[in-house]
């Protein structure tokens, strides 16, 4: 499989790039956020600022649902003239949906300098991007041959939320995850979630062999790093590795700053 959902770390020179003053045009990286695992916000907050080092957005802010700032806190410069939410999280559904909303609110008032309230483009989230696959695949292919393992040889466990109350974090876990299955890149690859069957336990119970764990989790927080961790120590398997989540990956800006771009297209 090539990369070839993901940019080069240079700013993109796509006709709608080129046909933007982004002067005028602000993004904010919607993400969730977290209280106990402030490296969560921070790898938002990276992200953030490698997008404004490569480009073309120059004017790039983050809002969180929990910890550092909040969407109410977000000020409106006079000179934005479209503000694109990206929701920096795996799937839609009602967290997206209530980030983006709070946002959206805060910024709908007129700003003091011109009268003039931003048109405001939500995106899809970065967690649908088809880019995501091509992560949880070096993902999981660094940390088998890490240890030592043929990846060709091994499974690829991809685990996801989930939700028993709504199907998205599975819908979107499943896309990647046939895909995966399409690359020939491992043995095996097996879809598992945490909040809904087939959960994490049981199907590392049922490997056989060496395998990696890639988390679709949009930051190192709590279900990311403690849950996953968690489920891997209590099984008796020790040829299972935690390859961490997607989300740590420099190329999320990439996949980000391409929803943004799509989002102008469109």
């Amino acid at each position: 499989m090539k990369d070839e959902y993901l940019m080069t770390s240079t700013a993109p020179t796509t006709p709608t790039a080129e046909m933007h003053d982004f002067d005028g045009i602000a993004v904010i990286l919607a993400a969730h956020g977290s209280t106990r695992r402030p490296d969560a916000n921070a790898v938002i907050s990276a992200h953030a600022a490698q997008m404004r080092k490569t480009g073309p957005f120059q004017h790039i802010s983050t809002a969180f649902l929990i910890g550092d700032q909040p969407p109410s806190a977000l000020k409106q410069q006079g000179s934005t003239r479209t503000v694109l939410i990206v929701p920096f999280m795996m799937s839609d559904g009602f967290l997206a949906d209530e980030l983006s909303s709070q946002i959206a609110d805060t910024l709908s008032l007129p700003s003091p300098d011109d009268r003039h309230a931003p048109r405001i483009i939500v995106t899809p989230p970065v967690g649908t991007h088809k880019g995501i696959t091509q992560l949880a695949r070096h993902a999981g292919e660094k940390a088998l041959a890490g240890a030592g393992f043929d990846a060709r040889k091994s499974t690829l466990v991809i685990c996801a939320h989930g939700s028993k109350g709504r199907p998205e974090s599975r819908l979107a876990a499943e896309a990647h995850t046939d895909r995966l299955r399409g690359s020939g890149a491992f043995a095996h690859v097996v879809l598992a979630m945490l909040e809904e069957p087939p959960v994490l336990n049981e199907v590392l119970a049922d490997i056989k062999g060496p395998a990696a764990v890639v988390g679709l989790f949009a930051a190192p927080g709590g279900h990311a790093i403690d849950d996953v961790k968690e489920a891997i120590n209590q099984n008796c398997n020790r040829e299972i590795i935690d390859a961490g989540p997607v989300g740590i990956d420099p190329r999320m800006a990439d996949i980000a700053v391409m929803r943004a771009l799509d989002a102008l297209g469109g």
